[in-house]
């Protein structure tokens, strides 16, 4: 009896063992199914790219076009050749951003314009080949607009080193098709090339339609144009095209003097996009079509000569005085465009002074000032076609006593019709006391 219990416990023992090994066998078969946990606060199931353009105010919007590479990263923490062959390539079609100058500005913000475009979902098509935990990381490709590239200094475009680590959620749905079930994006790599902070992003497109309404995942690029000299080593002052900015000096009316110099000091900002900012910027002075020496123009300040001639050093960091007079201009050669700039003239006695300020071909109305007093432009900005703050100083013909010559004919006829009444007076007065 004893035996045959022992044998009992022995074959429930067995049992026991053997549905056990059946049910972790049907645990790892269901792991392979499973969808994996996707961690809190990733909510997006699709991505797309944020490319921001930045220029400086007033620079038109280049024809560029910008591609991104995607390399693939691990499968479930694996990264043989084998497992990363297993994964999908993305969407070539949503790897491509292109610009023209037809596209609108999104924003200006502190004189600089942005231009956002966001490319379609990069996982738009995709199928993955089972559940499991996809990672890719997403970086832009280098040199891809040779025409604008080629063309520095004209032309500065610079590209983003952002990289952004792309982890995919894959799991089944209720037919037993593989879906994206959440996706999380890290910064990894800054802008600027630094090391980035590892920050969530949120890469849906559109954003969340409310706090943003673009994909987080951004990649910025800045573009600086100069027009200007097509050599800057050789530029030719005199001509229009070649002048990104001028300053000129007209005087008028029967008094005025076109042998007088007027005082003039100019101030420059840089657009904040320019990563090197020179210490001045070249301005020559031209007269009656010819560039002169601006020995007389200049009192105390540095001056330099190149291919164009004798130039004066505009400082890049507070204002420079300088002078002109009637019909001459300072032009500048290498201003970029969205350079911000305010010329002043000093007060000149007895000249009613004036301006016309045109930017990028654009002429602004004639501001007047009052008699023997300075006059401001206030903040201008250097566009991509003309440029320029033309002054006119006007002196009227005035006789120091206050009389105008105009007016002399008829105060010689008055005083004439005067004198003539008082003759006539004393005539009669004396015949009459003949008569007496």
């Amino acid at each position: 009896m004893l035996r045959k219990l022992k044998s009992l416990l022995a074959i429930v023992m067995m049992l026991i063992l053997a549905f056990s090994s059946i049910t972790v066998l049907a645990a790892d078969d269901d792991d392979d199914d499973e969808t994996p946990d996707v961690p809190a606060g990733v909510i997006a199931t699709q991505a797309a790219i944020n490319k921001t353009l930045q220029l400086p105010i007033g620079t038109e919007i280049p024809g560029a076009t910008f591609e991104f590479l995607v390399e693939k990263i691990s499968v479930d923490e694996v990264s043989t050749p084998e497992a990363l062959a297993s994964m999908p390539e993305l969407n070539e079609n949503n790897l491509t951003i292109a610009f023209s100058p037809a596209d609108k500005e999104t924003n200006t913000t502190n004189n600089i314009t942005y231009v956002v475009k966001e490319s379609g979902d990069i996982f738009e098509g995709v199928t993955f080949p089972h559940a499991g935990i996809f990672v890719y990381e997403i970086t832009e490709k280098k040199d891809t607009n040779p025409p604008i590239d080629s063309n520095a200094p004209h032309e500065v475009l610079t590209y983003s080193d952002a990289k952004y680590t792309i982890t995919v959620y894959v799991g089944y749905d209720d037919g037993g098709k593989t879906i994206i079930k959440g996706i999380g994006t890290r910064v990894t790599v800054a802008d600027n090339g630094t090391p980035g902070d590892g920050s969530k992003v949120d890469p849906t497109p559109g954003g969340n339609g409310e706090d943003y309404i673009f994909s987080q995942m951004v990649f910025n690029n800045t573009f600086v144009k100069t027009n200007g000299a097509d050599n800057k080593e050789n530029p030719d002052p005199t001509k229009d095209s070649e002048s990104t900015l001028s300053v000129e000096k007209l005087v008028t009316g029967d008094f005025a003097s076109r042998e007088q110099s007027f005082d003039f000091t100019i101030s420059l900002e840089v657009p904040v996009l320019v990563t090197d900012v020179p210490d001045f910027y070249r301005a020559y002075i031209v007269e009656n079509g010819t560039v002169i020496d601006p020995k007389d123009n200049v009192d105390g300040v540095a001056m330099g000569e190149d291919a164009g001639g004798k130039y004066i050093e505009i400082s890049t960091s507070g204002e420079t005085a300088f002078k002109l007079k009637h019909s001459q201009k300072l032009v500048f050669v290498d201003t970029p465009v969205g350079t911000g700039y305010e010329v002043t003239e000093g007060a000149a006695t007895n000249y009613i002074p004036s301006y016309i300020v045109t930017t990028d071909n654009v002429t602004g109305s004639n501001v007047t000032g009052e008699m023997s007093t300075e006059l401001s432009t206030g903040d201008q900005l250097v566009g991509e076609s003309v440029n320029s703050a033309n002054f006119t100083n006007n002196r009227e013909s005035v006789t120091p006593t206050g009389l105008n010559l105009n007016d002399l004919p008829f105060i010689g006829l008055i005083a004439l019709a005067i004198a003539s009444l008082i003759v006539f007076i004393a005539v009669k007065s004396r015949k009459r006391k003949t008569v007496d």
